[in-house]
């Protein structure tokens, strides 16, 4: 269950070496400026929530992805939701 998605512009993700590789086709008819969420198990969503909740553009789980994330998009739980995910892990 996703807890956190964050926003960020399509085209951010797309610098990613791996994304042409890896992108659902679908992916290729949407602008760069198209607002996607990027979600805390790594995955790319063009909604978490409504009619697109599920549809996933992106769902390659590397290290190399996740490094881009965190270290490119600057991507992270923010501390004051960290207590759900002790939680969860405590479970």
């Amino acid at each position: 269950m996703k807890k956190y998605c964050k926003s960020y512009a399509l085209g951010e993700l797309r610098a990613f070496p791996g994304w042409s590789a890896a992108a659902h086709p679908d992916e290729r008819e949407l602008p760069d400026d198209t607002p996607v969420f990027l979600c805390d198990e790594f995955t790319v969503l063009i909604s978490p929530v409504g009619i697109d909740k599920d549809k996933r553009l992106f769902t390659e789980d590397t290290p190399e992805w996740r490094e881009f994330c965190t270290s490119t998009l600057k991507f992270e739980i923010p501390a004051d939701l960290a207590f759900a995910y002790a939680d969860a892990e405590q479970a």
